[in-house]
C-alpha cells in the first residue's frame, strides 16, 4: 500500500489528532489516540483495531521504532502515514514524543462477557477522578494478576491520554468494564463473589482477609473514598495499617498494597 506523507500543520488529519485529545471528540468518533511505541504494542497485542499509524522518523529515539514501522509495512498492518517533524510536533500530546501516534477504535466490555476463573480477583473502582491514578492502579492490577477491573459510576474517561500513558499501555491488557451500582451488586451476588470494601473505619487489617476466595476489592474516589452504598453492602471491610502521621495512602498505593497481598496469598 502506498503511504501518504503529511507536511502541513494545517492538514485535516493533523487537526483531527489534536481533536482526539478531547473526550467529546473521542466519544463522538468512538476512536482514541495511542501515543508511543510501547503503548501501541500493547494495544495491538490486546486485539484493538488500529485504523492508522502516523510516524515521524526524525523523532525516533531508537532503532526499535524503525523496526516496528518496517514490520507493520512488511506484514500489511494498519495503514501508515509519514508526517513531518513540524506537523508531528503539533499532533503529539506528550512532551518529548517518540515519533509514533495511532488512531484506534474503542472497545466495550460488559459484566456478563467476562470470562473468569473459578476464584477471580477483581478490582472495583468507584468515582476515580484522576487519569494518573487510574493508570498507576492498572499497572498494579496487571502485575498482581487481577482478572478484570470494574469502573462503577466513574466519570473518568478510560481513553484519556494521561490514563493510557501512566498505565504504560496496560489499560489495554485487562478487561475493563464500566457499570452501575445496581447491576454490579446483582452480578456479584449471582456469581458468589465476596465484596471487600477498603476504609479506615474498621478494625480488620488487609492481610486478615481471605483473598483466596472469589473476591472483588473496592476502592473509592481520591477525595471521599467509597460511598455509604458500598460500605453498607460489602461483605467485609478492611484497612491498611498506618504507623506514621499520615492517616491514609494515595488510592493507587493502597490498591497496590491490597492487590499484592491477594497475590501473596494466592501464590
Amino acid at each position: 500500500m502506498e503511504e501518504s506523507y503529511i507536511q502541513s500543520r494545517q492538514n485535516d488529519q493533523v487537526k483531527n489528532l489534536v481533536k482526539l485529545r478531547e473526550r467529546k471528540h473521542r466519544d463522538r468518533q468512538e476512536r482514541f489516540l495511542v501515543e508511543g511505541l510501547r503503548e501501541l504494542g500493547h494495544a495491538i497485542g490486546s486485539g484493538y483495531e488500529v485504523e492508522t499509524i502516523y510516524y515521524c522518523p526524525e523523532c525516533f529515539p531508537s532503532d526499535q521504532h524503525k523496526i516496528f514501522i518496517d514490520d507493520i509495512r512488511r506484514n500489511d498492518g494498519a495503514p501508515l502515514v509519514r508526517i513531518s517533524e513540524d506537523a508531528f510536533t503539533k499532533a503529539a500530546y506528550r512532551e518529548g514524543p517518540d515519533g509514533i501516534i495511532a488512531i484506534a477504535q474503542q472497545q466495550s466490555h460488559s459484566l456478563n462477557e467476562l470470562a473468569l476463573p473459578a476464584a477471580p480477583l477483581l478490582l472495583v473502582l468507584e468515582g476515580i477522578e484522576k487519569p494518573g491514578n487510574l493508570g498507576a492502579i492498572l499497572r498494579s492490577a496487571d502485575g498482581a494478576g487481577a482478572d478484570a477491573v470494574i469502573l462503577v459510576d466513574c466519570v473518568l474517561d478510560l481513553y484519556n491520554p494521561n490514563a493510557i500513558r501512566s498505565s504504560q499501555g496496560l489499560v489495554f491488557a485487562l478487561p475493563i468494564v464500566c457499570t452501575e451500582q445496581a447491576d454490579l451488586a446483582e452480578w456479584l451476588s449471582k456469581n458468589q463473589i465476596q465484596s471487600v470494601a477498603t476504609t479506615p473505619d474498621t478494625e480488620n487489617l488487609h492481610w486478615d482477609i481471605d483473598y483466596a476466595k472469589p473476591t472483588a476489592l473496592f476502592f473509592g474516589s481520591e477525595s471521599d473514598g467509597l460511598t455509604d452504598h458500598w460500605l453498607k453492602q460489602a461483605d467485609t471491610r478492611t484497612r491498611i495499617l498506618m504507623e506514621g502521621r499520615a492517616d491514609s495512602l494515595n488510592v493507587a498505593a493502597a490498591a497496590a498494597v491490597c492487590l499484592y497481598e491477594a497475590k501473596r496469598q494466592r501464590s
